[in-house]
């Protein structure tokens, strides 16, 4: 599984962006263009740029060729590679992608911040509350997270979006703990989910290098 973090600068629309809308779908320009703010213009353009770069660097297929559906369950998928999967998430300044031929993948991207502690007994299975709640006072809210995530990318990996009840199962039993790879990348929490045993390759991008990558491959 090939892994892409982008720490983003989501203040500013720049002609940049708005030349890039031509790299994307055009179902996805429109969703872009509901956004009232920059922010979430340009999370939204860079997860899609991000994915398409992803697979195209992985499968060799040029990245403007690549054609997507979204499944029943709201999941993209790519129709121009059979036997791949991928997936992201965007959260505050920052997007996450996972790409994998060695099973279906999800991926969740959480920034750090206070946890909401209190819903974790509504939404989450009974291990997983007593894990967070009852360990040490300074770990709880990256605890929170780290499940939080997991369960994120553990759903989308399903296709099955809010359908799973979140309470109904455990991240950390054995037999969903294997297919699931959690770490923190500077102020973030992030999660990853293959239904199938994986390795992992983690990049770090920057937005130069997406912009050079659809400039250049225009």
């Amino acid at each position: 599984m090939n892994v892409y973090y982008l720490p983003l600068d989501v203040s500013t629309w720049t002609p940049i962006d708005e030349q890039l809308l031509s790299a994307v779908s055009p179902q996805r320009r429109e969703r872009i263009k509901k956004y009232t703010y920059a922010a979430g213009r340009r999370l939204s353009l860079y997860a899609a740029l991000l994915s398409r770069m992803g697979i195209s660097l992985l499968t060799g297929i040029p990245a403007k060729d690549l054609a997507f559906r979204t499944d029943s369950g709201g999941k993209p998928v790519c129709l121009s590679a059979p036997g791949l999967d991928f997936n992201f998430s965007h959260t505050k300044n920052a997007v996450l992608c996972c790409v994998s031929t060695e099973g279906t993948v999800g991926a969740d991207i959480e920034k750090q911040r206070p946890a909401p502690l209190k819903i974790a007994k509504r939404f989450f299975h009974t291990e997983e509350a007593e894990y967070v709640m009852n360990g040490p006072f300074q770990e709880q809210d990256i605890r929170f997270f780290e499940i939080w995530t997991k369960k994120e990318a553990y759903s989308k990996q399903l296709g099955l979006g809010f359908q799973l009840s979140p309470e109904s199962y455990s991240t950390l039993s054995s037999a969903l703990s294997s297919q699931l790879h959690t770490w923190r990348q500077d102020d973030y929490l992030c999660s990853v989910c293959c239904n199938k045993p994986f390795s992992i390759e983690k990049n770090t991008v920057t937005e130069a290098t997406v912009q050079t990558f659809f400039i250049l491959n225009s």
